[in-house]
């Protein structure tokens, strides 16, 4: 099947919402080559020399929302084609509080936490209304070779094996200078490896009250559309904010 050549594929998803590892996946395609994970608070920018008939640029939201990114690069020249991938916020809140990059900062650069939030549920509602592809991280792991064809699908992408056999090195890739340290710590022999499934589901650490309340409140309705309980009883709660 063939691709525009100016078009590329924006994947985007929260910090510590598993978007790295779906990233991988989409850059072991041959004619797929791109950024696996790019800079916060840089604009995404593609290498216009590369040769490869799927451009393909992940990042994180935070300084950026979903919308803004396609527009900057639509700026570009690009045909944009977006997918976003969500996950639990509550688990992401947790595991991203705990990184280093994950700081409750207080400029554009480093924003705070809620902030960062407040961009991912504006994405997911804008992909919501413009039909853009949505990976439920959670199911993806249960079903990583299903969710990966429903999203090829949606992208106008042949199925290919290699999204679940990595037979590509970081080396042939043109920018993997970034990711987490879970995800360059995972075996990558193949997807089905690289998915801990005694671990998958676990929360490691504590999330403020306050912070709890507002998670929940805040993204309701997203909740409900993405099949996630309004109330997680058994988190381990610490007082006061964060």
């Amino acid at each position: 099947m063939s691709v525009e050549t100016n078009r590329v594929i924006l994947a985007a998803g929260l910090q510590s919402g598993g978007s790295t590892l779906v990233s991988w996946c989409f850059l072991q395609r041959p004619n797929c080559d791109g950024v696996l994970d790019g800079d916060t608070d840089l604009i995404p920018m593609l290498r216009r020399q590369s040769s490869a008939r799927e451009h393909w640029y992940k990042a994180t939201i935070s300084c950026f929302s979903l919308p803004e990114m396609i527009a900057m690069l639509e700026d570009q020249g690009y045909s944009v084609a977006p997918l976003l991938i969500a996950r639990d916020v509550r688990h992401a809140w947790v595991s991203l509080s705990q990184k280093h990059y994950g700081r409750n900062g207080i400029t554009a650069e480093d924003p705070p936490l809620r902030l960062r939030f407040r961009r991912f549920l504006a994405s997911w509602q804008f992909a919501r209304e413009n039909s853009i592809p949505i990976i439920k991280f959670e199911a993806f792991l249960e079903r990583p070779e299903q969710s990966l064809r429903t999203a090829c699908e949606a992208l106008a992408l042949d199925w290919d094996a290699a999204m679940l056999d990595w037979p590509k090195p970081a080396a042939d890739i043109l920018n993997t200078r970034h990711g987490n340290a879970t995800f360059r710590a995972a075996d990558k022999t193949g997807l089905l490896a690289a998915i801990d499934k005694g671990k998958r589901d676990d929360t490691l650490g504590a999330v403020h009250e306050e912070d709890l309340a507002w998670l929940e409140e805040t993204f309701s309705a997203f909740n409900e559309a993405m099949g996630y309980p309004q109330h997680l009883q058994a988190q381990s709660l610490l007082p006061g904010m964060a």
